[in-house]
């Protein structure tokens, strides 16, 4: 017999050795081999070299399976989700339903600013027009009236303030070059 083949058997153990070296039963080494996890030689023969190689792929593939974090299809499902919600997000404010946060902040805090500063200035702006009025409804009507002019600063949406204070390139609504208008 050659050293060549002396050293495959070497390599070759039984059921029981092999049951006792992977800390694992008999049946549980025949369901491996069922799954593909052990590799026989032969009836009641295993090649160890061959099965620890199996088998750390098999529990490679099984910790993969587990473990939804390392799960492909999902991982790449998230992908095409955020890409497609970026992709969304930057329709939007191209075409202009959609503005950046920091545009809204920086107009915002402007109409805040100039919305406190009307404020302020409320009490003096009234008090000449009710010196001297006696008939509290026409009191009331005049505070009304300041109220509601105070109001319609912030009411009033007005999209090309935030479409002048944007970077973004905004669409307008001529067509492109050999689109049809319906």
């Amino acid at each position: 017999m050659s050293s060549k083949g002396l050293k495959e058997n070497d390599y070759l153990v039984s059921t029981n050795e092999l049951c006792e070296i992977m800390g694992l039963s008999s049946r549980r080494i025949q369901q491996l081999v069922d799954e593909k996890a052990v590799v026989r030689a032969s009836h009641g023969r295993y090649d160890l070299p061959a099965t620890f190689k199996s088998y750390l792929e098999y529990e490679k593939e099984k910790v993969i399976a587990d473990d939804p974090d390392l799960d492909k299809t999902r991982e790449e499902t998230l992908w095409t989700r955020a890409r497609r919600k970026k992709t969304e997000a930057e329709l939007g404010i191209i075409t202009g339903k959609l503005h950046r946060a920091a545009d809204v902040e920086s107009i915002m805090n402007a109409m805040m600013m100039s919305f406190r500063s009307q404020l302020l200035s409320f009490a003096s702006r009234l008090s000449p027009k009710v010196q001297g009025k006696k008939d509290l409804i026409e009191i009331q009507e005049l505070v009304k009236d300041e109220i509601e002019d105070l109001m319609r600063e912030l009411k009033d949406y007005d999209p090309d303030v935030f479409y002048a204070e944007s970077d973004d390139v905004i669409a307008s609504d001529e067509p492109l070059d050999g689109e049809k208008v319906e």
